[in-house]
């Protein structure tokens, strides 16, 4: 297998969707509580990292397992297939990575406390179900919130927590509900994105996803009312107090993001499903930039 091939069998580019929550995250336990560890927020994101790929490893070969016809199995868009993966090269990639999540998050467990062994789990809980269990996740209508909230709300969630392990409470899991909103909602829409690409594939094979019960047309435009969804609960999160106000910097990034919105929503096919993937890094890049004035000036 390639480097190449490789790349897009673990969908390296889908990684992005990591960094969003993971920078918000550290930036909160900074900003908020004036913690930050730099091992454990390294080691932290190695282990983030290696779970979303082990995610679209199992995605992929559970998918490709599931086809009902050798055209699909051979698809553009089946990597195993027409990428010549064989099962021996998938396995052990899954392997390698499940044990690097594993090894990192335990260790990470055993210094930080167990709360993050119990997020942990859940994390690696629900990337089985995503495509492993006889109903899977990805087949259903749930599969964005899912991704959405373990990957945008999870993530931030654990990211902050490394760094303020000590002075930990309950409060901060409320909070952290409407903190990271705007990132599990760009997360959300990445996936979104993906099935509405999908669509008439996923109607062939049999995959009832959110797009599947919308329809194409009303997933399309429902595609750029997330994003908007996510805006409405950043302005919530500092008007409440629990983002600072210097966060609205991300607000600039609305017209960049509608410009991709509009084009992803004129030609919603595969091949554009990166302009959620970008809408996600302005987003982060944007509200990274308010949170990191807020730290100075604070």
């Amino acid at each position: 297998m390639s480097i190449k091939t490789w790349l897009k069998f673990v969908e390296v580019q889908s990684l992005v969707a990591s960094v969003l929550p993971l920078v918000l995250g550290n930036l909160y336990a900074a900003i908020t509580y004036q913690e930050f560890h730099t091992g454990f927020a390294i080691v932290f994101a190695i282990v983030v990292f290696a779970l979303q790929m082990v995610a679209n490893v199992w995605n992929n070969i559970q998918d490709f397992k599931s086809a009902t016809s050798e055209e699909w199995k051979n698809g553009v868009n089946n990597i195993i297939g027409n990428g010549g993966i064989s099962q021996r090269q998938g396995w052990t990639t899954l392997l390698i990575l499940t044990l690097i999540a594993a090894v990192g998050g335990l260790w990470l467990a055993v210094q930080t406390g167990w709360p993050l062994l119990i997020m942990g789990l859940i994390g690696f809980w629900v990337v089985y179900w995503y495509a492993g269990t006889p109903l899977p996740l990805s087949r259903t209508p749930f599969g964005e919130l899912a991704s959405g909230l373990t990957m945008g709300y999870l993530i931030f969630l654990s990211a902050t927590y490394v760094n303020i392990a000590p002075t930990f409470n309950g409060e901060l899991v409320f909070k952290a509900i409407v903190a990271s909103a705007i990132a599990w909602f760009a997360i959300g829409d990445i996936m979104f994105a993906n099935n509405i690409g999908d669509y008439d594939e996923d109607v062939a094979e049999g995959r009832h996803t959110l797009a599947w019960y919308l329809g194409k047309d009303r997933a399309v435009k429902a595609f750029g009312w997330v994003y908007m969804a996510g805006y409405l609960m950043l302005i919530i999160a500092v008007i409440f107090g629990i983002l600072p106000w210097l966060s609205l910097v991300a607000l600039v990034s609305l017209p960049m993001v509608m410009k991709n919105v509009k084009a992803f929503q004129a030609k919603p096919i595969k091949p554009n499903f990166p302009y959620a993937i970008k809408n996600a890094v302005i987003i982060s890049l944007t509200l990274a930039i308010g949170l990191i004035l807020a730290l100075i000036f604070n």
